[in-house]
């Protein structure tokens, strides 16, 4: 049912999205849909958090932060293209009225966390400088960028994202 969600979504959009669409397109009856997610804004919560785990961002250990995180962001935003962000506009009426976001537990990026921690076991970074608002921060300036400009994001916004606003803020100052 899940696969059929994302499939109606990625296609139609939030706005083309509906309980009739995912069933047929399931095999399925509406009824057995509600039983499960009580509204449309749940259903598509559900199906875009289960394409999410089928098509996780993984990125290797490289040796230092910066070239993880460049490798990171590209995956994201390849992940992340155009015509999918305009989803967060679609929703954003039901988001608001049911009082969900993306920022909740089931849209986090585990290789964010794997990157840091192992820059963190490297020295590269002060783990106390690891807010949760920083940690969503290289992310949504990935995300910030293909909204605005409705275009993939370019290898060297990755950098200036990486290089002069992310690393500065997270790097562990050096003792003389």
């Amino acid at each position: 049912m899940l696969d059929a969600a994302w499939l109606e979504l990625a296609e139609r959009g939030y706005v083309g999205f509906s309980f009739e669409a995912v069933a047929r397109r399931g095999q399925t009856s509406r009824p057995v849909l509600y039983r499960r997610w009580r509204t449309k804004l749940m259903l598509a919560f559900a199906a875009i958090a289960h394409h999410l785990r089928l098509n996780p961002v993984s990125v290797p250990d490289l040796g230092n932060l910066r070239d993880e995180l460049r490798l990171l962001l590209r995956a994201f935003a390849d992940r992340s293209p155009p015509h999918l962000t305009r989803l967060i506009f679609e929703m954003s009426d039901d988001m608001a009225s049911e009082d969900v976001s993306f920022a909740d537990g089931r849209f986090r990026e585990m290789p964010m966390r794997d990157a840091l921690d192992r820059a963190v076991a490297r020295g590269e970074v002060a783990p106390e400088k690891l807010t949760p608002r920083i940690l969503r921060l290289p992310t949504s300036l990935v995300l910030h960028e293909v909204i605005i400009t409705q275009r993939q994001i370019t290898d060297d916004a990755i950098c200036e994202i990486v290089d002069t606003i992310f690393l500065p803020l997270i790097v562990r100052e050096r003792t003389p």
